[in-house]
């Protein structure tokens, strides 16, 4: 899905704010400027700040982890190994945007912070539902769409929050590795043996 230029600038602009800032304390007026557009044209686009913010949750999230795996399926054809470096890519993702995450909690609201969880998940939920159709897997989908969204958005968090306060990054790294090369172990039997 191709997304105008407009809208990316807006989608970049509330992700760069989210770097620095809490998503309550950023307002309508501070992305217009940062995107250097007006409110007229934010309106075009978004109902409020909430629709930029699923939005932008699945379209950034989405083209970073597009081109990581273009980038992987150009050097790797085993698929125990694509499958590996994929979800190393998931969780070094979640590390990068780690900050923007945490800045979307604000005093035990979590309404921004499920607003981007929903989004992320309704559009994992599409890709198993992909997969799992075109494998002919005979498994409910919804159960299995959510065990592995759950689990691994759970993980990919405690990954980016190890990594952040860990002063052993070293070692951070490589525990992450071994669950994920056991994880992609896992995903290539599940997939051979049905």
């Amino acid at each position: 899905m191709k997304i105008s230029k407009t809208k990316s600038q807006f989608e970049a602009a509330l992700f760069e704010l989210l770097s620095k800032k809490n998503y309550h304390d950023i307002t309508i007026n501070e992305i217009c400027a940062f995107a250097n557009k007006t409110k007229m044209t934010f309106y075009h686009y978004y109902k409020d700040k909430d629709n930029l913010l699923a939005q932008a949750s699945i379209n950034i999230i989405n083209t970073e982890y597009a081109e990581e795996y273009k980038k992987i399926l150009a050097k790797e054809t085993n698929i125990e190994e694509i499958e590996y470096q994929s979800i190393i890519a998931t969780y070094n993702m979640i590390a990068k945007h780690y900050d923007q995450i945490q800045n979307l909690t604000y005093r035990g609201e979590t309404l921004p912070l499920q607003i981007f969880k929903n989004a992320l998940s309704n559009n994992y939920n599409n890709y198993m539902t992909e997969l799992i159709n075109n494998g002919s897997f005979d498994v409910p989908i919804d159960y299995v769409s959510i065990f592995c969204f759950e689990g691994l958005y759970g993980t990919c968090l405690y990954f980016a929050e190890q990594l952040k306060n860990n002063k052993n990054k070293k070692q951070v790294r490589e525990d992450n590795k071994k669950a994920c090369r056991l994880l992609a172990k896992a995903i290539v039997f599940f997939a051979n043996t049905n």
